[in-house]
């Protein structure tokens, strides 16, 4: 099961922000309104350069000129309303870019979704601060395009909502959102979270020589000794085994049904 933690919790009074040291970080988090984040980057005259070091736009680098005062954020192929995270290195700790409009991403709003978990037979979200007669679209990515599979009416419980729905999955990678709708065109979406689902399940042989095993397709595996301490964890289609002691040893695929197999 894959556990994708989402927190895309905004208040009223104030643009969230945390100070990470000693990288001379900024991150700033909220969802994507429609418009560019203009970021104003100091001169320092002491080295003759510019303040900010580089960008981060949900992880990824920007590819920004900044040799420049003035930054654009212009978060390219972000869908509106979807969670952004905006992380700003800075080259010292003296020097300070300043985010002019914070609105761009902030947004009015105590919602959250607090949990989000997907298997093979089960998909599940949690959240708190729900509102009026809203209700949840799951979507899917196919072909480059975002399908809905699934539409759940709200609770309305402002504490806190548990959903669950049976996941339509294909062999090898499934990628998910959920979007909120709570009023005529206003809503929220969750943060994208995949799923890798192989239906077929994984055997293996081992060589003559007691070194190598070779899975019948690519799978994450976890080895435990006859200890039930784990040796091995791995992504893989062939392990080598050869650094393990004589013995006994489980191995588990994807987290099922485990195998056995004997070191001799």
């Amino acid at each position: 099961m894959i556990l994708s933690r989402i927190i895309i919790s905004w208040v009223l009074v104030f643009f969230n922000e945390f100070q990470i040291d000693p990288d001379y970080s900024t991150e700033y988090i909220g969802v994507f309104r429609g418009n560019d984040l203009f970021v104003q980057n100091p001169y320092r005259n002491v080295s003759s350069d510019y303040c900010v070091k580089k960008i981060d736009l949900n992880g990824n680098t920007l590819n920004l000129n900044y040799q420049l005062s003035a930054l654009v954020v212009d978060f390219d192929g972000i869908d509106l309303f979807s969670p952004v995270s905006i992380k700003i290195f800075r080259k010292d700790s003296l020097c300070k870019p300043v985010v002019i409009n914070p609105d761009a991403i902030f947004y009015h709003s105590n919602f959250s979704f607090n949990k989000v978990s997907v298997s093979d037979t089960l998909l599940e979200w949690e959240t708190q601060g729900e509102h009026g007669n809203g209700y949840y679209s799951i979507e899917k990515l196919s072909d480059g395009l975002w399908d809905q599979i699934a539409e759940v009416k709200s609770k309305s419980n402002f504490d806190r909502a548990v959903y669950r729905i049976t996941p339509k999955l294909v062999p090898g990678a499934n990628k998910f959102r959920i979007r909120y709708d709570f009023k005529v065109d206003k809503y929220l979406y969750s943060r994208e979270f995949d799923f890798e689902y192989y239906p077929t399940p994984v055997s293996f042989k081992i060589n003559e020589k007691m070194q190598i095993l070779k899975l019948s397709r690519r799978a994450h595996y976890e080895v435990y000794d006859s200890g039930s301490d784990l040796v091995m964890e791995d992504n893989g289609i062939v392990i080598d085994i050869s650094g393990l002691k004589k013995g006994d040893y489980v191995i588990y695929f994807d987290g099922k049904e485990p195998a056995g197999f004997s070191k001799k």
